[in-house]
């Protein structure tokens, strides 16, 4: 019986998207035998929004503890330090670059790799543009410094981030994370926008999992 397929849209600069990424890991964990799971990057800063921490450090300082109490989730004191002293650049590119990557050679660990990711911005305070930073998630899962650096700096690599960052434009995805269900046969159904606990995802989807075996 074909699955349907959960559709994550998320930016790995996107700090409720960081509190979401446990929720997202332990659907996957428990219903992954009974739905296909697929994650996007939204392009939440691009063009004349990219620069550097600095110039959203205020916005960022007075929102990012209400995720911590919505979502339980913690930022790093190596991301507070970055908060502090704003000089990383915020592009969402360069980090879809990376779960792009990471999708095309380790297609199975995509869900877990986009909070991985933010794990390395939001708690460990790299900066989100530079390539080498990323290189830990993927030497875990055996690969190649150089085959990696060679990928993520590719002209290739940027169009599919690019072209993901289209779909969901078209698709009219302004807020992040969504969540969207695609049947077999190909209807979209929107079904959360925004944080959810696990409990209120679950809900959400338990009318699309194919039966559990006997």
């Amino acid at each position: 019986m074909k699955k349907c397929r959960l559709i994550t849209v998320y930016d790995p600069l996107c700090g409720w998207c960081y509190g979401f990424g446990p929720v997202l890991n332990q659907l996957h964990a428990s219903y992954a035998d009974r739905l296909d799971f697929d994650i996007l990057s939204g392009g939440m800063i691009t063009g004349s929004a990219v620069g550097p921490l600095s110039n959203m450090a205020a916005f960022i300082s007075k929102a990012y503890p209400a995720v911590e109490s919505a979502t339980g989730i913690k930022f790093g004191q190596g991301f507070l330090n970055r908060l502090k002293d704003g000089g990383a650049i915020f592009s969402s590119l360069e980090p879809a670059n990376v779960l792009s990557v990471m999708k095309d050679l380790f297609p199975e660990d995509s869900i877990a790799a986009s909070h991985e990711i933010q794990e390395l911005i939001y708690s460990e305070g790299i900066d989100p543009v530079n390539y080498e930073a990323y290189l830990p998630i993927f030497r875990k899962r055996g690969a190649a410094d150089k085959l990696v650096l060679e990928r993520l700096s590719s002209a290739e690599t940027s169009q599919q981030s690019v072209l993901e960052f289209a779909q969901v434009n078209q698709w009219g995805i302004r807020g992040f994370p969504a969540c969207i269900i695609e049947t077999p046969a190909g209807k979209l159904y929107g079904i959360s926008n925004g944080f959810l606990p696990l409990a209120d995802l679950e809900l959400k989807v338990q009318p699309f999992l194919v039966p559990e075996h006997p």
